[in-house]
């Protein structure tokens, strides 16, 4: 399966692949994790015979990735039908000529030479030499099956941003009934507002006969502080575009999305606290429940 290119589909930032190659007198394991990142961080760990091909290796995750912390773990063991002694390191020689001369020197029993033979050998990673030269087919053959795990992990973030996509449709239209729910009730939200200040009136000075005509101009002048009618259509366009950027046509859709997720909660906060109505804000405090878990999986897009 070939990833698609960049831009084409909502892709997620977490994600693992793992791609395994024998030949060429090596055997090659090469496991690729990512995780969440501001910015695009490709981190290398392998042989040191491999360090200087880093740069190599950090440009063929460039290719397809864009964000996001992608750990690079590389295995590599040593095939040969050479003897025992043609695998030793020539440095294993120096360091037994060493351990005999500071035996002979205290006095002690070359008894744990094993031992310490094993230590270095662990020191050294490896049974070959690592600071040595490296066939080109080896240098090829390392950068292709990089190359794989790239697009395999490529693939696998693909995939999980289908699944974010989905989730995201189906919360998107759950705000879009949060958002046509508190657009009908604050069409009445005058009439409520109207009642709630003749029963204070009632309650507060029964024998106070109330002036109609500026009792009417003060529930208008209330009703228009009260009217959110802006913040709705605000909140809509929002949700567009948060629509319009899922489809991953543009690059950094992730810090795209999670703007508009501030934006239109934003709007949501202002609209709960403008209505002054208890319908109302209890139908807020649900959209910002939805819009939490939105943003949650926002933090996970590219």
């Amino acid at each position: 399966m070939t990833p698609k290119q960049k831009g084409e589909s909502l892709r997620s930032m977490t994600g693992f692949s793992r791609v395994s190659f024998g030949g060429h007198g090596v055997e090659l394991d090469v496991e690729v994790r990512s995780v969440n990142h501001r910015f695009l961080d490709v981190v290398v760990k392998g042989p040191r015979c491999y360090s200087s091909f880093e740069r190599d290796i950090k440009t063929i995750f460039q290719k397809l990735h864009r964000r996001g912390r992608i750990e690079v773990s590389i295995s590599r063991r040593a095939v040969s039908d050479a003897s025992d002694g043609d695998l030793l390191p020539p440095s294993i020689d120096r360091y037994i000529k060493l351990y005999g001369a500071a035996c002979k020197r205290y006095g002690l029993s070359t008894d744990s030479l094993g031992a310490f033979l094993g230590q270095i050998l662990l020191r050294e990673g490896s049974l070959t030499d690592e600071s040595g030269y490296l066939p080109e087919d080896e240098v090829a053959v390392l950068l292709r099956v990089v190359e794989e795990g790239s697009e395999a992990l490529s693939v696998m973030r693909e995939s999980e941003g289908a699944g974010l996509y989905a989730d995201f449709s189906t919360r998107l239209e759950i705000l879009d009934r949060h958002v046509s729910s508190v657009q009908g009730m604050s069409g009445a939200a005058p009439a409520r507002l109207r009642e709630r200040l003749v029963e204070r009136i009632r309650l507060i000075a029964p024998e106070v006969r109330v002036d109609e005509q500026r009792f009417a101009a003060e529930v208008a002048f209330l009703s228009d502080r009260i009217d959110i009618s802006e913040e709705l259509a605000r909140t809509r366009i929002h949700l567009a575009a948060f629509r319009e950027a899922l489809k991953g046509a543009s690059e950094g859709v992730g810090r795209k999305l999670d703007f508009l997720t501030q934006e239109i909660g934003r709007e949501f906060n202002t609209i709960g606290s403008k209505a002054q109505d208890a319908a109302i804000q209890g139908v807020v405090v649900d959209a910002k429940a939805e819009l939490e878990r939105i943003r949650e999986q926002v933090q996970n897009i590219e």
